[in-house]
């Protein structure tokens, strides 16, 4: 859970969970003092307040029966919504509450509960005379009155609020019983007029019915109609014999077309005729054919007996050669037959055709006046059905009107609420005391990060990283010494002596051949005098290298020692137009070894990346024990970034009374996000004369920022 908060805060960039505590702390005094004093205000306005009090009830309101219509409509919700809410329409109508003041008893009650009501203190002072009329108890009735439905029901929560236990019950019970009274009267009303309506339409009904009776006996007459149905029936089956006949005799012609066609064909040769089965099995040449083959066999037998001209054989061929003609004979009639034939077959089919037409026409004329009467009897049973539905409506509607009752149903009655449920003083005044220790702990937490300064050690104990250096404050500085090299200058100073314990802190932490970048929030709180003492102080037991790391506005260096020969920095290493051996120089009187900016101007995330550096610092820590860096400031430029990420340990200066801590955590997330960290923090121009030195306090101060300090030698 607190680490869930911790990244909560990280994330929004306020510090951490200690931070919130240490803020908390601080301000514990003022903060319960208000909060409490707040809350044992709003305690007592609750005491005075007017008392609230609220009646409810549940109910039920059924769908009416004759309303569904199809199974559509049992399952539309939409359709469900539209009658809930047309029936809380009507709970809050003027209609429902008219019935109500309209009531001379009801008014009364309401009278004498309303006289009987104890008015809150604010009510007393501010008293105004009110005048119990219709009016009055019409608008009270309107404004605390509430309806709500329970979801996909039919069920309706009532409630009314009162400064009176007795009011909001009465009001409770007097709705629901108007209602129920105008859900009656209402249903009692539309039945009359629908009763009205449908006799009006029964007077109708019954001249429509005369009417269209007479124009059916009118059409009959007319047209000789009595009944048609079995004259059509028999027509019908009429057409349908000569249709049969028809399709027959177009067969059996179709049958004799063929036969002559192959007669034809045949061209008066007997064998080809006989091969048309119609004419081979016709009796009288089928006999002759007989007599033919016996004759044949006869003549061969004789053939063997006698000679051609033997009167035998001439006999028996003149009555072969005979037969043969009668052969031919019987073909040609049973030819001449069937061309006969073919020709009555087609008058006959053409005969019948005329028929089927006739009958047809006959037929479509007896369609047409059934569909005529057949018109008129409708419209003489609709008239009948219609009249007596009606009649059965005005019989239904004469029942419901003795019946009427209200669908509305009580599931729960108007409760008498023993207790108001507003104001309540106990739960409000716990409430009051958390909103308001939230609100004022927000104003101080704001104020504290926007306007407070870090002036203690105590102050940064919410930030999980030591410190690892305390310097004081030099007001005074002896004639020709400079804070820059106070170590060298000043030795036996506190100042001195201080620097003397932040180094021994370094060493015993902090591994050899590292590289350390010293940076801070903003410019002018003292990280190069830090760095560059630390530098000399290490140098006596140390090989000591310091890197001004600031190419874009280079330290103080250049302009407080002044060398020989031109001056080449690290701006001239990492553009390359200088080897390292020409870039390094010593401080004179030390051993020291440093690197200034050098001339070239640049912004450094422009030219390398933070492999590049690293590799650069891991080959100078092969011949240092120590790497100073002396990097820019992290708020104004982007190159601590990159030098942070580069270097082994990172130690941050604050300067006391003058670095902000919102701008202080602002600088720790910055590092933090390019996956870096602060390893040291160090207080740089804290007041150690005063007696508050070890206590906790902020000091709140104007607006530091002032880049052109930066550049001077007092850092």
């Amino acid at each position: 859970m607190i680490n869930k908060l911790n990244s909560i805060l990280n994330f929004l960039d306020i510090g951490d969970l200690r931070f919130l505590i240490l803020v908390v702390k601080k301000n514990l005094k003022n903060l319960l003092l208000l909060t409490l004093l707040i809350s044992i205000l709003v305690f007592i306005i609750s005491l005075n307040l007017e008392k609230k009090y609220i009646s409810e009830a549940t109910i039920v309101i059924s769908p009416e029966e004759n309303n569904i219509v199809n199974i559509e409509e049992v399952y539309a919700l939409d359709n469900q919504a539209s009658r809930i809410n047309n029936q809380i329409a009507i709970l809050k109508s003027d209609e429902v509450l008219e019935y109500i003041v309209a009531d001379k008893k009801n008014r009364l009650q309401f009278k004498d509960l309303y006289a009987q009501t104890e008015e809150s203190f604010f009510k007393r002072i501010l008293k105004k005379k009110i005048i119990i009329d219709k009016e009055y108890l019409k608008s009270t009735l309107t404004q605390n009155f509430t309806v709500t439905n329970v979801p996909r029901s039919d069920v309706l929560q009532l409630s009314f609020v009162s400064n009176n236990p007795k009011i909001s019950q009465l009001a409770l019970k007097s709705i629901i019983e108007s209602y129920q009274r105008y859900e009656v009267d209402s249903k009692i009303q539309i039945t009359n007029y629908a009763n009205k309506k449908i006799t009006d339409r029964l007077r109708d009904l019954v001249k429509e019915m005369d009417g269209a009776e007479k124009k059916l006996a009118d059409y009959k007459k007319e047209n000789q109609l009595i009944d048609t149905g079995d004259v059509k029936g028999l027509k019908i089956k009429e057409i349908e014999a000569i249709s049969n006949r028809i399709l027959e005799a177009k067969k059996n012609s179709q049958k004799l077309q063929n036969d002559l066609l192959s007669i034809k064909v045949a061209d008066g040769n007997v064998d080809d005729l006989l091969a048309i089965e119609e004419l081979r099995s016709a009796k009288d040449i089928s006999v002759i054919q007989e007599s033919l083959s016996a004759n044949e066999n006869q003549i061969q037998s004789l053939s063997l007996i006698y000679t051609d001209k033997h009167p035998k054989l001439v006999k028996a061929n003149e009555y072969h050669q005979k037969l043969k003609d009668q052969l031919k004979e019987k073909i040609n009639i049973s030819i001449q037959q069937k061309a006969f034939e073919l020709g009555n077959m087609e008058n006959f089919i053409k005969m019948s055709e005329d028929e089927l037409k006739e009958a047809t026409n006959e037929l479509r004329d007896i369609e047409e006046k059934e569909s005529g009467m057949m018109k008129f009897a409708r419209e003489v049973e609709s008239s009948k059905k219609l009249y007596e539905s009606f009649l059965q409506r005005v019989k239904e509607t004469n029942e419901a009107q003795n019946l009427q009752v209200s669908k509305l149903k009580i599931i729960e009655t108007p409760n008498l609420p023993l207790s108001p449920y507003s104001p309540k003083p106990t739960q409000n005044f716990f409430i009051s005391l958390l909103l308001s220790f939230m609100a004022f702990y927000s104003l101080v937490f704001y104020k504290e990060m926007n306007t407070s300064v870090v002036k203690s050690p105590e102050a940064i104990d919410s930030i999980d990283t030591p410190q690892v250096g305390v310097l004081p404050k030099v007001s005074k500085l002896k004639r020709g010494f400079h804070i820059l090299q106070m170590f060298l200058e000043d030795s036996e100073s506190n100042f001195s002596e201080c620097i003397r314990s932040s180094r021994a802190i370094i060493e015993s932490k902090f591994k050899k051949n590292s590289s350390f970048m010293v940076t801070s929030s903003n410019p002018s709180e003292g990280k190069t005098t830090y760095a560059f003492n630390l530098a000399l102080s290490l140098e006596k037991t140390n090989k000591v290298l310091f890197i001004e790391a600031d190419i874009r506005r280079p330290s103080v260096l250049n302009s407080f020692y002044q060398f020989d020969k031109e001056i080449f920095g690290l701006g001239e290493i990492i553009t390359g137009s200088s080897q390292l051996k020409e870039t390094i120089f010593k401080v004179p009187g030390t051993d020291l070894d440093i690197i200034t900016s050098g001339e070239k101007r640049f912004d450094m995330s422009d030219i390398v990346n933070k492999e590049q550096i690293k590799k650069f610092f891991d080959i100078l820590k092969m011949d240092y024990d120590y790497v100073i860096i002396d990097s820019p400031p992290v708020q104004p430029v982007s190159d601590t970034l990159i030098l942070a990420q580069a270097s082994d340990y990172n130690l941050f200066l604050i300067r006391s009374e003058s670095t902000r801590t919102v701008t202080f955590m602002s600088s720790i997330k910055k590092i933090q996000n390019v996956g870096s960290k602060i390893h040291g923090i160090i207080i740089n121009d804290l007041d150690t004369s005063k007696d508050s030195y070890y206590s906790y306090y902020y000091n709140y101060s104007p607006n530091y920022y002032n880049y052109s300090s930066y550049y001077k030698p007092k850092e």
